[in-house]
């Protein structure tokens, strides 16, 4: 695929796209090996449709992790439609299926948006039996910032939150260092960051508490990977920081722009560019951003509560939850995002 290709549909992808924390006690008892282990039965979506590159690759992740795999995705490319659904309307569905392990995973495309996807699935596909987790990814591009508000992506992992369903959004950063590559480099990292979010996933598993549940009620948790370049221009896995515990940002990621088409009166062509290429937009003035996070090289983890309220003890405690083995080498303190008086 052409670089320019490439370039085009990251763009709209993009929408579609301190300090050690201190011990806190946690909810956590004892847990056996046995139930330590089980395998997580996920419902797996993207705003990238059921063809998704990103979401294939962790699909494929967690199946060869041994875990139960049930997509429900839209039939094409919903990038940008935040939690819009789908109401009095036809809705067509297209049922498929894919190998998982060492069984069989079942797949649902349906026309409508990412946070349809999700309901559906939860009512119509698990019914009565909800899954231990929705995760909604991987997204080509960073979902950070004011990005948050508009992302398909985000939207999807909102939705199941709503419903009470532990729920995570996936995305990969793009590094403007890379852009003459037609951000070549996120896509490499994509395998990378797929082990990334297995190993959360069983983390989260790990450290639930009694109730088994693997983030508090309805908090969705918002995962941005950086991609950091080695001197070769090379995604390179080892050179990444964090991950830091943020806030959503203010920066923009993209500045939409309205072109009129010459001499077809009230016609326009709606572009997204990329904030920092050509284009100058919003800057950051939150403290303990996602984008800062970004843009410094550390993996961005962002507690979304659905209803605006975030307890007081969020905050330690995801940090004390998720202070675990780094894939790539020690362990990885978690780094405090915001004020001192920020917390879960």
């Amino acid at each position: 695929m052409h670089n320019h290709r490439i370039f085009s549909l990251l763009t709209a992808a993009v929408l579609g796209l301190g300090t050690q924390a201190q011990a806190v006690p946690t909810p956590t008892v004892p847990r056996t090996a046995a139930t330590a282990a089980r395998p997580l039965r996920i419902l797996l979506t993207t705003d990238d449709g059921i063809n998704g590159a990103g979401m294939r690759i962790l699909r494929d992740t967690l199946c060869a992790a041994g875990h139960e795999v049930t997509v429900v995705a839209p039939s094409a490319d919903r990038s940008g439609t935040s939690g819009a659904l789908t109401l009095n309307a036809v809705m067509r569905t297209t049922r498929g299926t894919f190998p998982c392990g060492t069984g069989t995973g079942a797949s649902w495309a349906l026309t409508g948006t990412p946070a349809d996807s999700v309901l559906f699935g939860l009512s119509v596909v698990f019914g009565a039996q909800k899954p231990d987790l929705v995760i909604s990814g991987i997204n080509y591009g960073q979902n950070v910032g004011r990005a948050v508000n508009h992302s398909g992506t985000v939207g999807a992992a909102v939705a199941g939150a709503e419903e009470g369903v532990p729920s995570i959004a996936v995305s990969i950063g793009l590094n403007l260092a890379d852009s003459g590559t037609g951000f070549s480099q996120t896509l490499a990292a994509a395998p990378t960051v797929a082990t990334y979010v297995k190993d959360l996933a069983e983390q989260l598993r790990d450290t639930a508490g009694r109730d088994g549940r693997l983030l508090p009620d309805r908090i969705a948790l918002n995962v941005n990977y950086p991609v950091v370049l080695d001197e070769a221009g090379q995604f390179d896995a080892s050179q990444v920081g964090g991950p830091s515990v943020t806030f959503i940002g203010h920066a923009e990621v993209v500045r939409p722009t309205y072109l009129p088409v010459p001499n077809t009166p009230d016609t326009y062509i709606s572009q997204g560019p990329i904030c920092g290429l050509s284009t100058a937009c919003a800057p950051e003035t939150e403290a303990g951003a996602d984008t800062t996070a970004l843009e410094e090289g550390e993996i961005s983890m962002t507690p979304i509560a659905v209803d605006g309220t975030e307890p007081p003890s969020l905050r330690p405690l995801l940090k004390v939850r998720l202070r675990k083995q780094s894939p790539f080498g020690p362990v990885v303190p978690f780094k405090a995002g915001g004020p001192p008086s920020a917390g879960w």
